[in-house]
């Protein structure tokens, strides 16, 4: 079952568009697509950049031991 990009509810198909049972949220194939495509882009930015804070923060705190 299609899941909704904007709240997780499930998606069902009414003629040409997929409708979120939750939400309402109404889109086309390629709209949804699309909007699919945005959510991976931004969690993968988001993880992006996590692991360049852990990789910062691992920095600072082996600099700042005293051997």
């Amino acid at each position: 079952m299609a899941k909704c990009p904007e709240c997780g509810g499930n998606m069902i198909s009414r003629m040409k568009r997929k409708i979120c049972e939750t939400c309402g949220l109404s889109l086309t194939g390629p709209e949804y697509d699309r909007a699919w495509d945005k959510v991976r882009e931004f969690s993968k930015d988001e993880d992006n950049f996590r692991h360049r804070r852990n990789r910062e923060y691992l920095k600072w705190y082996e600099s700042s031991k005293k051997h």
